[in-house]
């Protein structure tokens, strides 16, 4: 265990040795967050990914990527060549020091040094190595190459990206690479609670694809439900059910996101809307006297697709008015003020300005060595007791001496039981959080042994039990996969919150907890005497997580909304889509996606500081905050150099050609990416124009753009005469990263997926059998242990009797008087 100088975060004294490139690098910068001593160790010189632009002034240098800096603040570096027998000996002295090896080698090129599992394992039997690939580490696409953009093709995101009429799009800031570091954090964490209770390591073996799936909010379900339907691309609009909604509302300086839903999800905010309107005098009588507690998907479908789809229409064209004679700032000011579910399709700029995040002090100044002071994203979560900070970014090899030189600390050893317990039996988590965010945080800690109970409101549902995929796409609360997705391995509770009773007897689950996690809107909690301040004195050992949407302080804490709005907010869809073309819906609530990993990370490691220290702690996790990591290098390059990074369809600085391209078939295409001279060299001769590997013209990545007409034209013709699957593999083949541009009916039938084991059956008393998503990292110690999600109130009598031990006339009394249902 690493004793380096005094370290903050809830896992400080823990030591990580850290060979990933750009492909794991943010796994390392959460860690080193966390508190953990994160050494890079890369070549001599310094790794190749440190020369990824954009760079600040323009200049290359191996500290002013501002690709590379915001993934590597807060680690040292050590140099050290792996390909060289001094160098393998050194890295052997390092990892006797270390509790984390995190890789993203492919599969096979550690073992190859004698650094693989087998070795290391023997060696050091605590050690946790994970490894963090494209599609795992067996399997029939194990072997293939992979960039963001083939990665988003065949995770499905960039099927429902970007517009109709023309190619699939990715995110406009990488994001795979992301989204699977932070996945192999929350694994890497409970791999390490595997440790603590046994003292053996293990191999995680973390595959992009997975988190990448997750993104697509429970699609996948749709074609198993819904007679085959699958969403398509539809520019600033969600298709959902076979229908579309705009989310992207054009205004006079930009564009703002809204949500247009009645129903559970937006009743309240669409009437608050139509009085502001009223106010206005710009409400046409379309607007007037809609009930609009019916007015969303499952309300209307009984008109008719296409009667459903007018009303839609027909609203959104009055809203649309309204909102194209205003700004999105004064939009934004007004809608906070009548609590209207609208945010500005924020610009990096408009970030940097941000009320909110001044007033949080989210943006840090870091005196980074050779640069001066760099703005640059802050912590993804608060904690209470162990506070984390963020240090500079090491120049390369610069810790080299100091770290080598260092002598082994001494391990406490830890006997293996004969049966060990899951990773997190025993811990009892109290879970109040609702949507996607919080619910997929908890999911994690109950497939691997917590016992998790999740509390609903006995008057306002759940959000997610009302919305499609439904069982034979008919609505109920105990049919939609939604709600069966993301609370699967629960137990379910049904508690009247409104009531003191009801009060009382969460307070009592609360004194026989671990951790409670909430996403209530700040202040909801506190009114209720259940916040963190009120129990706290009780059980100073208790972990709380607060989860919304952007943090419990400052001027828009309470802001209400869903991760499709915060998207918008957070400046994803300021930087997806074509430049000529108004901003791309991404599917699905997308920064719920990023902020449950960080929940879930954020709760393992302040388990852990709670099991070495007796102390709990409060977390408080802005889903903005959260979200914004994913986005650092489009923040730096506005905050350093001043430049806007602007909407670039799926232009690659490092890469030409690249894009996704039509195949045979009603929707069809493939993700392609060239990415150096051997592969432009390969893709020549594949598509029948052998001249062009050797044309000078065409020899460099400037070359190609200027003849990208041409190049593209050629490519068209070739992947136009095969199927998108086909054509895939023949580039793979060539050596070139592909993939099929993947729809959510698609992944069902994805060979590597299905080797992986993504896809799980469980069997739910509504829903029958049924197919959820599982996580994206295998745990061979301790694998995932899944059960159905629960019914509505299913084990109500079950927790207040085992945790509580109220008898059965209890139980019945309480049911009569509506504290219980």
């Amino acid at each position: 265990m690493s004793t380096h100088g005094p370290r903050h975060g809830p896992l400080g004294g823990y030591r990580a040795l850290d060979l990933t490139d750009h492909r794991g690098a943010l796994a390392g910068r959460i860690l080193a967050d966390l508190g953990v001593d994160v050494v890079k160790v890369e070549p001599p010189g310094g790794e190749p990914a440190r020369l990824t632009p954009p760079f600040v002034a323009d200049r290359p240098g191996p500290t002013r990527s501002l690709a590379w800096l915001p993934a590597n603040l807060g680690k040292r570096s050590v140099a050290v060549d792996l390909d060289t027998e001094d160098g393998q000996a050194a890295f052997r002295r390092l990892a006797a020091r270390a509790d984390f090896v995190l890789e993203s080698f492919a599969p096979g090129d550690l073992a190859a040094r004698g650094l693989g599992w087998d070795a290391l394992h023997r060696a050091h039997p605590g050690l946790v190595l994970t490894s963090i690939t494209a599609f795992g580490q067996t399997g029939p696409r194990a072997g293939w190459k992979a960039t963001d953009l083939t990665l988003m093709a065949l995770g499905g995101p960039a099927f429902v990206c970007g517009d109709r009429d023309r190619p699939p799009l990715r995110i406009g800031v990488p994001q795979a690479w992301s989204l699977a570091a932070a996945e192999a954090v929350v694994a890497t964490l409970i791999a390490h609670h595997w440790r603590a209770r046994t003292g053996v390591g293990q191999w995680v073996d973390v595959a992009a694809q997975g988190p990448i799936v997750r993104t697509l909010m429970s699609e996948t379900g749709f074609p198993l439900l819904h007679d085959g339907f699958f969403p398509l691309r539809d520019g600033p609009n969600a298709t959902f059910v076979g229908l579309r909604r705009r989310v992207i509302f054009a205004v006079k300086d930009g564009h703002v996101a809204a949500v247009m839903s009645g129903g559970p999800v937006g009743a309240a905010s669409l009437r608050a809307l139509v009085t502001w309107m009223e106010e206005e005098g710009e409400a046409p009588p379309v607007l007037r006297d809609k009930a609009w507690e019916a007015w969303d998907y499952a309300g209307l479908r009984a008109l008719g697709p296409a009667a459903a789809q007018a009303e839609f229409d027909e609203v959104e064209a009055a809203v649309a008015a309204f909102f194209a004679r205003r700004t999105k700032q004064g939009l934004y000011e007004e809608a906070l003020r009548r609590r209207v579910m609208l945010a500005p399709v924020s610009e990096p700029r408009d970030l940097l300005e941000n009320a909110q995040l001044l007033a949080r002090e989210f943006l840090i100044p870091v005196e980074q060595p050779g640069l001066g002071t760099v703005t640059v994203p802050g912590p993804f979560a608060r904690f209470s007791t162990t506070p984390i900070g963020v240090r500079p970014a090491p120049e390369p090899g610069q810790h080299t001496a100091a770290v080598l030189d260092e002598r082994p600390a001494p391990r406490a050893s830890v006997p293996d039981p004969v049966s060990p317990p899951a990773p997190l039996a025993g811990v009892r988590v109290v879970d109040f959080t609702w949507a996607a965010a919080g619910p997929l945080a908890t999911r994690y800690l109950a497939t691997f042994g917590a016992e998790v109970i999740r509390i609903e409101s006995a008057r306002h549902p759940d959000p997610l039990r009302n919305l499609a995929p439904w069982r034979d796409g008919q609505p109920g609360l105990d049919r939609s996969h939604l709600w069966v997705n993301y609370n699967a391995s629960k137990l379910g509770v049904t508690l009247n919150l409104d009531t003191a009773e009801g009060r009382g007897l969460a307070r009592r689950l609360i004194r026989r907890a671990d951790v409670v996690a909430e996403a209530f809107t700040p202040g909801v909690m506190a009114r209720w005497g259940l916040d963190y301040a009120s129990v706290a004195h009780e059980q100073p050992e208790l972990v709380m997580l607060s989860t919304c949407q952007q943090g419990q302080t400052g001027p828009h804490a309470r802001y209400p909304g869903y991760g499709t709005i915060m998207a918008g907010l957070a400046g994803f869809y300021a930087v997806t889509g074509w430049p000529d073309r108004e901003p791309a819906m991404i599917y699905g609530a997308y920064t719920d996606f990023v902020a449950c990993t960080f929940g879930a990370a954020a709760l393992l490691a302040a388990l852990d500081h709670r099991r070495r220290t007796g102390r709990g702690q409060w977390i408080d996790l802005s889903q903005l905050e959260a979200g914004l990591q994913f986005l650092a290098p489009a923040l730096l390059e506005e905050a350093v150099n001043g430049r806007a990074w602007g909407r670039r369809g799926n232009e690659d600085v490092q890469a030409f050609p690249h894009g996704t391209y039509r195949c045979a078939g009603d929707q069809r295409w493939v993700a392609l990416a060239v990415t150096t001279e051997a592969e432009w060299q390969a893709l020549a001769g594949l598509i029948g124009q052998p001249d062009w590997a050797g044309d000078p013209a065409l020899a460099t990545l400037a070359g190609r753009r200027e003849h990208a007409g041409a190049l593209e034209a050629a490519i068209t013709v070739w992947t136009g005469q095969r199927s998108a699957e086909a054509a895939a593999e023949a580039l793979q083949a060539s050596g070139i990263p592909a993939g099929a541009v993947a729809s959510c009916a698609d992944l069902h039938a994805d060979p590597q997926l299905d080797h992986l084991g993504f896809f799980l059956p469980v069997d739910h008393p509504v829903m029958g059998r049924v197919r959820i998503e599982g996580h994206g990292f295998r745990l061979p110690a301790c694998p995932a242990a899944w059960r159905s999600a629960p019914t509505w109130g299913e084990h109500t009598e079950r927790v207040f009797t085992e945790w509580l031990g109220l008898a059965r006339a209890d139980i019945d009394r309480l049911r009569a008087e509506k504290v219980l249902w």
